[in-house]
């Protein structure tokens, strides 16, 4: 693990230039990777199947091309933006909202240590022993669209932290990407709304190699398309193999003992029979995705 600070010089020029800047970095893994074309992608840690499909199918042809894929570790969409990208030419930035001993979530530090194992890099402003919290999350958001030249956003629901990234990203003046869905779609809330406020439309790769006048990338990317290097189809052995899902059946279940009037999770577990362990880490999730906060006694909606 190295740590520098602001001032020092492999410290990203980019994250120099944005609102409240880390003033210092852990790393691990390609320290290079700092100073390469980077492009973010995120979106719902409980991603539909046609997300999954869409994560894999630009962080996998991006990266082909030269671009590094950043993200954050997360379940879902982040999960496969990492995966897809990771034994490509543009590797992958992966930031953490928790210090290196507290991988967050547990079951992605295989991911992890795949990525360093395959010359990505690991970033965390939090030294080695901090453990997740959500706010760290929030702020963790700041950096994935800092360090980015613009921020793609496959899936986002209503409330949730991929949204907070956007807003990162527009204030940051980054160029924001997102795909339409339909209206009744759960998963893009957050994108159409993003479409109204002025995100760019992509349909393809080459969208966003063009809005960001990426010409040599758009050039690498056309000469692999033209040598058919893409398999623009996706079948079952194509998908990656993960586990990305997050129990929404019990999510909602436990949101929906949730009000204005703050609520101990031993008194969810009591309503629900679920194990308490689970509950907790379920109340995690719904507070990194804006559905909830903690107070004094408990957690309430917002």
């Amino acid at each position: 693990m190295k740590q520098i600070t602001i001032d020092d010089k492999l410290y990203p020029k980019s994250l120099k230039n944005i609102k409240n800047p880390p003033q210092v970095l852990y790393l691990e893994g390609n320290l290079g990777l700092l100073k390469s074309y980077s492009i973010a992608i995120i979106g719902s840690r409980s991603c539909s199947d046609n997300g999954k499909k869409i994560a894999q199918y630009f962080s996998s042809q991006l990266s082909m091309s030269g671009i590094t894929i950043i993200s954050g570790l997360a379940k879902g969409i982040d999960t496969i933006a990492h995966l897809s990208s990771y034994n490509q030419i543009g590797k992958t930035i992966a930031v953490l909202g928790s210090g290196f001993n507290n991988v967050f979530p547990s079951e992605n530090i295989s991911l992890y240590k795949k990525i360093l194992e395959n010359d990505g890099l690991v970033i965390s402003e939090y030294p080695p022993d901090v453990c997740a919290k959500s706010n760290n999350f929030i702020s963790r958001n700041r950096i994935i669209s800092g360090l980015s030249l613009g921020v793609f956003v496959i899936e986002a629901k209503y409330r949730s932290g991929t949204s907070i990234t956007a807003n990162y990203a527009r204030q940051q003046g980054k160029i924001i990407f997102s795909i339409p869905h339909e209206i009744w779609d759960s998963c893009g809330v957050g994108t159409n709304k993003l479409l109204k406020k002025g995100a760019i439309i992509v349909t393809s790769p080459i969208d966003i190699l063009d809005s960001l006048k990426l010409t040599r990338f758009k050039n690498n990317y056309l000469k692999l398309k033209k040598n058919g290097a893409f398999d623009e189809k996706f079948s079952e052995h194509s998908k990656p193999n993960l586990s990305t899902e997050i129990l929404d059946s019990k999510q909602e279940k436990i949101y929906s003992y949730i009000n204005k009037k703050p609520i101990l999770p031993n008194e969810i577990s009591q309503k629900t029979d679920f194990p308490i362990n689970e509950i907790l880490s379920i109340l995690f999730s719904l507070e990194l995705e804006g559905y909830i906060k903690k107070v004094e006694g408990g957690y309430i909606c917002i």
